[in-house]
């Protein structure tokens, strides 16, 4: 028996001061072409706390426990260098080159917040802990509850801080915050052309294009390199001893939150709007695109190996090619001023009459996703295992013919594969699989959403709202991306849908009906 006693030594309180100078201007150049210029200064301060209760890894500092190289220290001040070079220069242009046509087209650039990458960042060694338990071999409990724990001592540094005690390294875990952060800044361009075909109806054609630069990951840079030797022997019998032949052994994880990331988007729209005209108005645009990263957020990255993450870039997880939406709003030809109805009696006018419809429809492709393996009896160094792919096979055989309301689909063990296990293969001993990163897509989505509302006057100076939404009504199923570990021992489950996308009020989502009664006055 044993009892745990954890004691919080300090309240994480980070602190940024932000400031920001911005100019802009509209020159119309000639009747026909209008230019905007601006330009946008921001300066954030680096990150500290308030206190200067905060952690730091230091690479070249000498450990105090171990008298390696490589120590987590505790420094007063910010951890960063200041960055006064985050100037954003914003450029437009609209051109009315003739009748009833218009070229628009922009370039900007804007700076990111840095912030942290999460909750408690660099704060490590502010959290005491001791263990009351008997001596080694003492069956008896720790402490009886009625009459208390024992004296509890915490080891604290006169600093406030409480170091790691003991010898399992790969519990002791540091945060190295880059010394030469910066902010992360994306870069937006676009060009489009506008018709006006009718006094009522416009049709566009754009393109739109980013790039995210130095955009904020968490690497943990204490991984053992992949090409640490060639031998199988060498290779196992670091396998077996992995903390030993890390960069610093006497670490776990040091968590590295630096300028890391790089993405970039492109896409082309078509859309055509018909302004509200006869009770009706109509928006629908198609959108083709492609979004490419190395890790689709801002968090903690993993990957093949920290030393070659371009191994990583690929289509990003929310890339989504092809989109399609429509959004339309009717006034119901019924009521008083309508079509039909127009003198109906006020009750009959109450319940049928003045009634607007609003329709939304989205079809879109699924968001990548890729492929884990596991259950191989080959062995490997630490890393994302990833599959090989079988010999011949293609990344258009992973895919395969799937009845979204075949037999025995609400049963793992019996359901229908939608993806093929025997498109992959398990890779050699100590070598990474070369199946990439989010190669195909999931499911795609066809989500309605309607809506019916109306406006009920109660006085002079009292309106009330009566609307009812309704969530998928055609309780369309939004399935989520199959499981993708390939598993040739346990091969049933791989390939199964067994899960749907789209939360209570997210995209997609389960049906339901609001209805919604309101007063304004």
């Amino acid at each position: 028996m044993r009892a745990d006693f954890t004691r919080d030594l300090a309240t994480w309180l980070p602190r940024w001061w932000t400031n920001s100078l911005y100019f802009q201007d509209d020159w119309k150049l000639t009747p026909q072409i209008t230019l905007n210029l601006g330009v946008r200064w921001q300066y954030e301060t680096p990150y500290r706390t308030k206190y200067d209760q905060q952690s730091q890894f230091s690479p070249t500092a000498t450990d105090p426990l171990t008298g390696r190289q490589g120590a987590l220290l505790h420094p007063a001040g910010a951890l960063a260098g200041r960055d006064l070079k985050n100037f954003q220069p914003r450029v437009g242009m609209a051109y009315s080159f003739r009748r009833n046509w218009v070229f628009r087209g922009g370039f900007a650039v804007n700076t990111l917040d840095l912030w942290t990458n999460g909750l408690q960042e660099n704060f490590e060694e502010y959290l005491a802990t001791t263990v009351v338990q008997p001596p080694p071999g003492d069956p008896d409990v720790a402490f009886y509850l009625s009459k208390g724990p024992p004296p509890i001592r915490m080891n604290i540094q006169p600093n406030g801080t409480s170091p790691f005690v003991g010898t399992n390294y790969s519990g002791r875990n540091a945060s190295y915050y880059d010394p030469n952060m910066r902010s992360p800044y994306i870069m937006n361009w676009n060009a489009g052309f506008q018709w006006q075909m009718a006094s009522n109806m416009l049709v566009e054609l754009s393109y739109q294009g980013s790039a995210g630069v130095g955009l904020l990951n968490r690497w943990d840079i204490n991984v053992i390199p992949l090409n640490i030797a060639t031998s199988f022997a060498d290779l196992d019998r670091i396998r077996r001893a992995a903390q030993n032949y890390k960069p610093y052994p006497h670490f776990g994880s040091i968590y590295n939150y630096g300028n890391y990331g790089h993405n970039t988007y492109h896409s082309g729209t078509l859309r055509f709007e018909k302004r509200y005209s006869r009770g009706l108005s109509l928006t629908s645009f198609y959108t083709w695109a492609k979004a490419i990263d190395e890790f689709s957020n801002d968090g903690g990255a993993s990957g093949v190996t920290f030393y070659n993450r371009s191994l990583e870039k690929a289509r990003a997880d929310y890339d989504v090619a092809h989109r399609w939406v429509t959004y339309v709003t009717y006034e119901l030809p019924v009521g008083r001023g309508r079509a039909f109805l127009n003198d109906a009696h006020w009750l009959l006018n109450g319940f049928l009459g003045d009634w607007n419809l609003a329709v939304i429809q989205s079809l879109e492709t699924g968001a990548p996703f890729g492929f884990t393996q596991t259950g191989s009896s080959n062995v490997y160094l630490p890393m994302v295992q990833r599959p090989d792919m079988a010999p011949g096979k293609t990344y258009g055989d992973i895919r395969i013919p799937w009845d979204r309301h075949g037999p025995c689909r609400h049963t793992v063990a019996c359901a229908l594969p939608w993806a093929d296990i025997n498109a992959f293969a398990y890779p050699p001993s100590f070598t990474p699989g070369q199946a990439g990163r989010n190669i195909i897509n999931g499911p795609g989505m066809i989500w309605h959403q309607v809506s019916l509302a109306k406006r009920i006057p109660v006085g002079e100076r009292i309106k009330g709202m009566l609307r009812v939404d309704v969530n998928n009504p055609f309780k369309r199923p939004f399935f989520a991306a199959p499981n993708s570990a390939v598993n040739f021992r346990n091969p049933q489950a791989f390939g199964k849908i067994t899960s749907s996308q789209g939360s209570y009020s997210g995209i997609g989502g389960r049906t339901y009906i609001y209805a919604i009664f309101k007063l304004e006055f």
